[in-house]
């Protein structure tokens, strides 16, 4: 019996800004997006933020975090029907928190790029970007939560 072939890879792409998405100010090669939440409020009340990025020029992303307060993941090179990577929340930490160390150690980011098939991009990264980037989703972040809480 042979193997059926597997459909394409539906590869997710990047939104517009608006809608609840931020562009974020990463540097020359990266083209990161964020949204507090990213569905709005939903009768479950999980908070949904999302970080997505790719890499700049291009409009396939190519990593995606989702650090949601209940299943709290992310995916290298996400697509329709593609593997959610848990994100490991300890005590003491928030989804968010943890999936910003990504930005906040960047040969942890460099590495998740080099997954996803990046590494020109990868290498040529400066750490000081990324940490900005890291910050400046805290802060839209906050923001959004103290907006809601008014």
């Amino acid at each position: 019996m042979s193997e059926q072939p597997q459909p394409p890879r539906m590869q997710q792409t990047m939104p517009e800004e608006g809608d609840g998405w931020h562009r974020i100010d990463a540097g020359p090669h990266l083209h990161i997006m964020f949204n507090p939440n990213r569905l709005g409020r939903q009768p479950d009340e999980i908070e949904r933020p999302s970080i997505l990025v790719a890499v700049a020029g291009k409009q396939e992303q190519a990593l995606r975090f989702d650090p949601f307060s209940v299943g709290s993941h992310y995916h290298v090179r996400p697509s329709q029907r593609g593997r959610q990577i848990p994100l490991w929340v300890e005590e003491g930490q928030t989804p968010l928190d943890v999936a910003l160390a990504f930005f906040d150690k960047p040969l942890r980011f460099r590495g998740l790029l080099a997954q996803a098939d990046e590494d020109d991009v990868a290498s040529q990264l400066d750490d000081a970007d990324l940490v900005s980037a890291a910050c400046q989703i805290r802060h839209l972040y906050a923001s959004a939560r103290h907006m809601a809480a008014a």
